[in-house]
């Protein structure tokens, strides 16, 4: 069985690190990946921690490629999860032929996913960052519910998050609340994996999809 989530965010917002401990902290010793980008495709194995060195910002290999990491787990039958990290997602009103081609495949990957985490950057205090980050929520809430897709809005950098007030209540989506986690420390994520897998969580509510 397997089960595929899409991780969206803007740039910084920490995406890739999250991938990466995330699949750590459920266990995965070793990360099989497949890559697409400009440059083809790639795939290969790796440990979380040369991951680290590779692909996160501002490893020699983070040049906006849309990356899927798979972890085997065993939740009573095997089963198979994949965390796509896509390319981020840019307030520009126009968009290079790259960065056109970057954004077609972060649809793509969207299009393909059983389960949708966006995330936002706690850290971040820019308010033209913040309004698009809460219009971007409403359009893949909107969507996911569309399509029948378990959404999850996810507060990055909880251990950097701004000392200027929010109200963060503004960006919640309709249909979900704000989990706050820290991709460096671990804070957070044993509610994460039990609202994506639990006996009531994300994945029981797409298993019957799949």
């Amino acid at each position: 069985m397997n089960l595929n989530i899409a991780v969206l965010g803007a740039p910084k917002a920490g995406k890739t690190l999250f991938c990466i401990n995330f699949a750590e902290y459920m266990g995965a010793r070793n990360l099989c990946y497949l890559e697409v980008g400009a440059l083809g495709k790639g795939r290969g194995v790796i440990t979380p921690q040369v991951a680290r060195q590779l692909m996160v910002d501002p490893g020699p290999r983070c040049n906006g490629v849309v990356r899927t990491f798979a972890v085997n787990l065993n939740k009573g039958a095997p089963y198979r999860i994949a965390f796509t990290d896509t390319a981020s997602l840019n307030n520009k009103e126009k968009l290079t032929h790259a960065e056109r081609r970057k954004l077609i495949l972060t649809l793509r990957a969207l299009q393909e996913a059983d389960i949708v985490l966006y995330l936002l950057d706690l850290a971040c205090s820019d308010p033209a960052v913040l309004h698009f980050a809460a219009e971007t929520d409403r359009r893949l809430a909107g969507y996911s519910r569309s399509n029948a897709k378990p959404y999850l809005l996810v507060g990055t950098k909880w251990d950097q998050r701004s000392s200027n007030p929010i109200h963060w209540n503004h960006f919640f989506s309709s249909n979900g609340n704000l989990v706050s986690i820290s991709s460096k420390t671990g804070k957070g994520f044993p509610e994460l994996r039990r609202l994506l897998l639990g006996d009531r969580g994300l994945f029981s509510v797409t298993s019957d999809l799949l």
